[in-house]
């Protein structure tokens, strides 16, 4: 089993450029079997296409899809309105789905969490899996986010889920040197990103969550921003403790289209069935 995990930049490219085939492309040729999307706009039509983009994303990978809603915008950026937020795709039938909002925090944009549980190929197990995109702008902002989210997911803490998305926080564990962090540090400096205590991942490691990068992280690690390369991991897989043993590799997904098809690179990990 693949899941992918994969902030989409509104269907726009490190180019400028609103190519929704190229995304399909960097996500079909993946193999996942599981998507979470962050920086969705539905319903929002781009130019020469009749139908939602995600809805012909979901049609031309022959998948399942859910949105759901975290905050709406009349215009943002010059791109499609309409409402924003996350969708989740299954090769795998979809059984019940929720929405739900996190904490909302004055001066800042509405976040959310989808959910939804699978059933997987076998027609007997289920699989729960949540899909959240933090605050981009404010550690303690995403921690309050993420003690919100964590009342969700506690409901399934005994029992096989995932949890992935946009975390927009880094986890000091990547930079396991002083070295390395001081290199950490001058690339923030450098990107205009001011640094802070990360607390974000401790919590939701604390929380019983396991890093999927952490337990079986191949390759370069850094997954965003793609302008010209990514210097930073902010988008996560982690899985609940019983499926720690179950995670056979963790990959940015990096093979063209991705580094060009939005500033992230997904993450693709492999659970064993």
């Amino acid at each position: 089993m693949k899941l992918l995990t994969y902030n989409i930049h509104y269907w726009e490219g490190t180019d400028g450029v609103t190519d929704v085939d190229r995304t399909i492309a960097a996500i079909r040729d993946s193999g996942a079997d599981i998507i979470g999307l962050n920086e969705v706009y539905h319903p929002a039509s781009v130019k020469g296409m009749d139908q939602p983009a995600l809805e012909y994303l979901a049609a031309q990978l022959g998948m399942q899809f859910i949105y759901g809603q975290a905050h709406t915008f009349t215009l943002a950026f010059d791109r499609p309105g309409r409402s924003f937020g996350n969708a989740l795709l299954s090769r795998w039938p979809i059984l019940a789905s929720a929405a739900h909002h996190l904490t909302p925090v004055a001066g800042h944009e509405q976040r959310g969490l989808l959910e939804a549980r699978i059933l997987l190929p076998d027609g007997q197990r289920t699989l729960t899996v949540y899909v959240t995109h933090l605050d981009h702008l404010d550690e303690e902002v995403r921690l309050t986010q993420a003690q919100a989210l964590l009342a969700w997911t506690a409901r399934d803490r005994s029992r096989p889920h995932v949890l992935m998305g946009d975390f927009n926080t880094f986890s000091l564990d990547d930079y396991a040197t002083p070295e390395a962090l001081d290199a950490f540090r001058r690339d923030l400096a450098r990107s205009g990103w001011e640094g802070y205590e990360a607390r974000v991942l401790p919590r939701l490691l604390k929380a019983g969550y396991a890093d999927a990068w952490a337990l079986a992280g191949n390759g370069p690690a850094a997954t965003c921003c793609n302008e010209p390369e990514p210097l930073f991991r902010i988008d996560y897989v982690l899985v609940s403790q019983p499926l720690a043993g179950a995670v056979r590799s963790c990959r940015r997904w990096d093979a063209d289209p991705a580094p060009v098809a939005s500033d992230h690179l997904p993450v693709l990990v492999e659970l064993e069935d």
